[in-house]
């Protein structure tokens, strides 16, 4: 790394730590660095750095769609987009699951794994008493496999009816299609594939929120 190289790197790091801490060392740093520089000049460039820094980074929003075979559009399929976000997860996976099929089985050991290999792993079921093929699921839960149920015993009409997958708080797909056979290759379903942080952490916020509010029973 060259001397330049290193400067920039230092700056930079300064400029973190003043985000971070709410200080102001970024300008002093500037004009030790470069003292041919003003001091209003050097807190000029700061300001422009740590802006760029602190900016939010735009939202992409893409159409995932599930159709029958002989449609063709210019669309991401539902079945290929789950599974790269379950495949490619590397930090944490939230998923929700309304109705699983034996479909759903064949993501079964990828989600284990991933787990095994440190993702945390948080899926919400409806009813899970009522859904097959989760034995094996279950079996593997702890503590980087979590599993909530949603069972309201008062009004049985109700459910967790969202479909949701978010990975590593970037990625978030909201759907219509369960994962089930017809829901990733036999329906007509819609969603979006959102690619933001805030989203994906806004329904971490939710989903926790509705955790601690008993809604959801961990399993």
């Amino acid at each position: 790394m060259s001397g330049g190289d290193i400067k920039r790197e230092i700056l930079l790091n300064t400029i973190k730590a003043d985000i971070a801490n709410g200080t102001d060392n970024a300008t002093i740093a500037l004009h030790r660095q470069y003292p041919q520089l003003s001091e209003s000049e050097c807190d000029e460039i700061a300001k422009t750095i740590r802006t760029s820094m602190t900016a939010e980074k735009p939202e992409k929003v893409s159409l995932v769609v599930t159709a029958p075979p002989s449609f063709r559009i210019d669309a991401r399929p539902t079945m290929t987009v789950v599974r790269s976000m379950i495949e490619g997860a590397e930090r944490n996976i939230l998923m929700t699951g309304y109705s699983l099929s034996s479909y759903f089985s064949e993501l079964t050991d990828t989600i284990i794994d991933k787990s095994q290999r440190g993702v945390f792993v948080k899926f919400f079921i409806n009813n899970i008493e009522k859904q097959p093929d989760v034995d094996k699921l279950l079996r593997y839960k702890g503590r980087f496999l979590q599993i909530y149920d949603y069972s309201n015993e008062e009004d049985k009409m109700a459910a967790l009816h969202a479909k949701v997958i978010s990975v590593d708080m970037k990625q978030t797909l909201i759907t219509s299609a369960n994962l089930s056979y017809h829901g990733q290759q036999g329906n007509i379903e819609l969603g979006a594939l959102v690619e933001s942080e805030h989203t994906a952490k806004q329904l971490d916020n939710v989903m926790t929120q509705l955790i601690f509010k008993k809604i959801f029973k961990q399993v």
